[in-house]
């Protein structure tokens, strides 16, 4: 939950703020979905990094749900933009794996996937 919030805020300010309570409302929702994508390459840049070593990742699946995410965030932010907000989440997720380990990270991505129907992990 912190971390979808520093993102969002994060991405709010990158986007700017808005006039009124309407504009702030959408600005508001593209922030959360930009943050959401941010994430998602973030996790898969974490799992072809780490969680090979213990699962089998679908490389089709991994690397053209990353391709696709990326394009959108080129055209949301501009590239430069959308690169820093992808390298900054980099960073994040690095940090992340570092504290909890890859074992219960990969695990923890395993299920969150699974449970999405993304079938990013074969085993």
């Amino acid at each position: 939950m912190r971390r979808t919030l520093v993102a969002g805020s994060l991405l709010a300010a990158l986007l700017g703020g808005g006039a009124s309570a309407a504009e702030d409302d959408e600005t508001a929702k593209r922030a959360e979905t930009i943050a959401g994508l941010v994430r998602t390459v973030g996790a898969q840049a974490g799992i072809v990094l780490y969680c090979r070593a213990l699962y089998t990742v679908d490389d089709t699946v991994s690397e053209g749900l990353s391709r696709t995410v990326r394009r959108a965030l080129d055209q949301a932010l501009g590239h430069d933009r959308a690169r820093a907000a992808i390298a900054a989440e980099g960073r994040r997720v690095a940090g992340e794996i570092a504290t909890l380990g890859a074992e219960r990270w990969c695990a923890d991505q395993r299920d969150i996937l699974n449970t999405d129907g993304v079938r990013v992990f074969v085993d």
